[in-house]
């Protein structure tokens, strides 16, 4: 593994302002903006009492400091940080939820007062992909600044993609999250339907294929490749062992991003009571698949084999490679058919308690696999993509 300096910046200054007792932890206890119980865990840490202190000298220090910089050049990446963060400005305007533009979160927000009792004390940011078929829940992914940090699996923005916040240049495909629409703040990025693409087309290859096992690994190194629908991105190395400093990195994230997912299941589960049995299943499959950055929509049902009736449920479909439909679901039993539509076969499974219950292809242009399955059962149903694209659904929790 290929170091050629410690990454910048240091990965515990990373995890204290994301997960620890930060200075806007602490500031937001002094104003009152946290409940009894976090104030009184933040009072006694040891960062509230080294606060105080810096308090205290604070202001001789500000002094002091002001009049030694009055002579003072500013650095150059100083000035073009500053540069780009104001060029940002002309993106305030925009509408929030669009497809390719990313979004500030400051703020934890939930359909019911008193759902959660935390408080963000880090900005995060989001790129949106696309709204789901539930009210006011959009799919995309965390995006974050250091992009030293960067893996095989990290969009790395370019200039061509300007203006965006450089806190905000990376988007961590393998850290994808439903967002609750209202706690979208300002737009600070806005990707062009082709880089859009390209950022979906990573996100396909990550959630079909595995990292490659002879690449280098180089934390620090980011450089061009393509994608394999042949689209150019930036991306930074494979990950390394355990020492590798990018392990870290990510689980920090992915915890971090919790504040964003909470909410969203939050606001999932308010829908769900007010709608049909299938109807809530067919939004949970469609927030599981967004999880793994893929993605079920809802479509119009057409005349075909797979289903008697004239029901107006709507099928679900997995992009270009197949329908899912409901064909019969109850208190007791359910039953799902699979059609290839593309030109690829789809191995499906039904698993029940963790064991193998059923098994077929679906093959193109042939007649849909249809299971069935006993509701009460933790039943999963698996399929896959002769391309390796692949999506794990809980039919029954």
């Amino acid at each position: 593994m290929k170091i050629n300096a410690p990454l910048s910046p240091a990965i515990e200054e990373i995890e204290r302002r994301l997960l620890g007792v930060s200075d806007g932890l602490i500031e937001a206890v002094m104003r009152g903006e946290t409940s009894p119980g976090i104030a009184d865990a933040v009072r006694q840490s040891p960062e509230w009492d080294a606060y105080q202190v810096c308090i205290d000298h604070q202001h001789e220090e500000t002094q002091q400091s002001a009049a030694d910089n009055q002579s003072l050049a500013m650095p150059d990446h100083v000035r073009d940080y500053i540069r780009r963060r104001v060029a940002t400005r002309s993106l305030a305007t925009m509408s929030r939820p669009a497809p390719g533009r990313i979004v500030l979160i400051e703020k934890l927000l939930t359909p019911r007062a008193g759902q959660m009792d935390a408080i963000m004390t880090a900005p995060l940011y989001i790129l949106l992909d696309g709204p789901t078929e539930a009210p006011a829940l959009w799919h995309g992914w965390l995006v974050a600044g250091e992009t030293e940090y960067a893996s095989w699996w990290d969009f790395v923005l370019q200039e061509e993609d300007a203006p965006f916040d450089p806190e905000a240049a990376m988007v961590q495909l393998w850290n994808p999250v439903y967002l609750y629409l209202p706690m979208a703040g300002k737009v600070v990025g806005c990707l062009a339907p082709h880089r859009l693409q390209a950022v979906r087309s990573l996100a396909a290859d990550f959630v079909a294929s595995e990292t490659p096992t002879d690449l280098p690994v180089w934390p620090g190194r980011v450089a061009m490749r393509m994608t394999s629908s042949g689209l150019p991105v930036a991306t930074g190395s494979a990950l390394g062992d355990q020492f590798d400093p990018r392990r870290r990195y990510q689980d920090v994230y992915f915890e971090a991003a919790e504040a964003i997912r909470e909410p969203a299941r939050l606001a999932l589960a308010e829908v769900v009571p007010q709608t049909s049995f299938m109807e809530s299943l067919r939004l949970r499959l469609a927030a599981v698949a967004s999880e793994l950055g893929q993605q079920l929509v809802p479509v119009p049902r057409v005349v075909h084999a797979m289903a008697e009736g004239d029901s107006e449920e709507p099928d679900l479909l997995w992009q270009d490679l197949a329908r899912i439909r409901f064909i019969g679901l109850d208190a007791t039993t359910g039953q799902i058919a699979i059609q290839a539509i593309g030109e690829q076969a789809i191995a499906c499974r039904l698993l029940q308690a963790g064991v193998l219950y059923d098994k077929r292809t679906a093959t193109p242009e042939a007649e849909p696999v249809v299971f069935s399955w006993e509701i009460g059962r933790a039943t999963t149903l698996s399929v896959q993509a002769s391309d390796g694209r692949a999506l794990s659904l809980p039919l029954d929790e």
